[in-house]
């Protein structure tokens, strides 16, 4: 499989497009933190482009987890798929209407 690469006017980082399910939470020390679904859409080597029915604020640290890599994901080399489970920034987030209702889409930075 070929990754399809795509250039965002928010990041220099070239992206490649996929459809990785992910669960998503605040990182936070309290215990009480909501749990979301999203899917990925497209990731670069600095963070992901990721959808959700959640709202999460712009600066939240966020706890990734993919839960489901497409199956043309599974022939790629580890470095070639986004990150498995990770921390991120949520750097920005635009409003999304579908015919399921309110969505978010959510630009996130990697954190190290």
């Amino acid at each position: 499989m070929q990754a399809t690469t795509i250039k965002d006017k928010r990041t220099d980082a070239p992206r490649t497009a996929t459809l990785a399910a992910v669960t998503c939470r605040p990182f936070t020390s309290s215990g009480a933190t909501h749990t979301a679904d999203g899917v990925i859409r497209n990731y670069s080597g600095k963070g992901v482009y990721m959808e959700t029915s959640h709202r999460f604020n712009s600066g939240a640290i966020l706890h990734l987890r993919i839960v489901e890599y497409p199956p043309e994901s599974l022939r790629l080399g580890d470095d070639m798929r986004p990150r498995s489970i990770c921390l991120a920034e949520v750097k920005w987030r635009q409003e999304l209407t579908d015919a399921n209702g309110l969505q978010y889409g959510l630009g996130l930075r990697y954190l190290d």
